[in-house]
């Protein structure tokens, strides 16, 4: 029979508390912060969902650049677009706003070159098992040494053919407005982080690169295990009330009608 790490809540524990108390043998010699994500079926990988449908780095950057520039347009023609996006004016760097808009366009579902991971385990299980109840869930763990200060990548390119790897964990404090805003009900929601990388190394899952794959760790969920584990979570607040955030109908319709101009899923 196929073993599982996580067959129920006794093992999830056991498993944040080895990882917290550093009994988890990850090769991480440099300080870290632990990252986790949740994905509801054993066949998907450690990859953004923008990369997902892309075979070539030219086709990754020309879709992420209609993306984008349409975000950008749409947006924009919008009766007060800073209801939809920070931006800063007064940049400290030249692709301050550039990040903004691409971690934006993330909030709003759309697909990007970021990945979601959370600094809180639980959020991480409630995504590998809310949904997909037939099949193994995962729960992946990266420890990482890379600095995830709101700010310390504004001076990079993001769309830089550079090799790069980035945690992303900005879009706060620029609005005197800004707890109403998407970023900050999902940062609030679900402790969220997002990790990027350039085009290249973005068409390759995370869990493969030679110089990551030591840093994570997959744990397989037994399909039999989801449903106690999501009333499990249900105990300490954790559910589709608390996790998702609910969008107004105004960019519900925007974020539709951009994934429909650009055939996007």
């Amino acid at each position: 029979m196929e073993k599982f790490n996580i067959n129920n809540s006794d093992d999830f524990e056991i498993i944040v508390n080895d990882i917290r108390t550093g009994r988890i043998p990850i090769l991480c010699k440099e300080p870290y912060w632990e990252l986790y994500r949740g994905q509801s079926k054993n066949t998907y990988e450690l990859k953004s969902n923008l990369s997902r449908s892309c075979n070539s780095i030219q086709e990754l950057a020309k879709k992420e650049k209609e993306l984008i520039d349409s975000f950008k347009e749409t947006i924009s023609k919008t009766t007060n677009p800073n209801k939809f996006i920070h931006l800063s004016n007064n940049n400290a760097t030249v692709f301050e706003n550039e990040w903004r808009w691409i971690e934006q366009a993330q909030h709003y579902r759309l697909p990007t070159r970021l990945l979601d991971w959370t600094i809180k385990p639980e959020i991480a299980l409630f995504f590998a098992v809310e949904s997909s109840k037939n099949d193994v869930g995962q729960f992946w763990v990266y420890k990482s040494h890379l600095d995830w200060s709101c700010d310390i990548h504004f001076d990079k390119n993001p769309y830089s053919e550079n090799d790069f790897d980035i945690i992303s964990n900005s879009s706060f404090y620029i609005s005197e407005n800004h707890n109403d805003k998407i970023a900050e009900k999902r940062r609030e929601f679900q402790d969220g982080k997002f990790t990027i990388q350039n085009h290249n190394q973005s068409l390759l899952s995370m869990e493969k690169q030679d110089k990551l794959k030591d840093k994570i760790i997959k744990h397989t969920i037994n399909p039999k295990a989801k449903e106690d584990l999501l009333k499990y979570l249900n105990k300490i607040n954790i559910n589709k009330e608390t996790v998702y955030v609910k969008y107004d109908e105004e960019i519900e319709n925007i974020i539709s009608n951009l994934k429909q101009k650009l055939n996007l899923k």
